[in-house]
């Protein structure tokens, strides 16, 4: 399993589109939680939001734990503020 703490290279993506050269892993989940607790404020993250947070996810370079650690995030528990800080 990755290190949170770990840097990974930044996909073609962020590099082209934000110009980020490197990311760490905790920022991949941070942000992909983030997005899911705003998603979920209405009680329910549907197929179609998880599927469009998975697809950029991945396109943005994410490791597959990330990927598989936001099927199985608790949402409804989140604090998006948190998350963003």
């Amino acid at each position: 399993m990755t290190n949170i703490q770990e840097v990974l290279p930044a996909s073609e993506f962020l590099k082209k589109n934000l110009g980020i050269s490197e990311i760490p892993v905790e920022a991949y989940l941070n942000y992909g939680y983030a997005l899911l607790a705003i998603a979920g404020a209405d009680g329910e993250v549907s197929e179609a939001e998880l599927n469009w947070l998975l697809n950029h996810q991945r396109l943005a370079g994410a490791p597959e734990e990330a990927i598989e650690k936001y099927k199985t995030f608790e949402y409804k528990n989140a604090d998006a503020r948190k998350l963003a800080e």
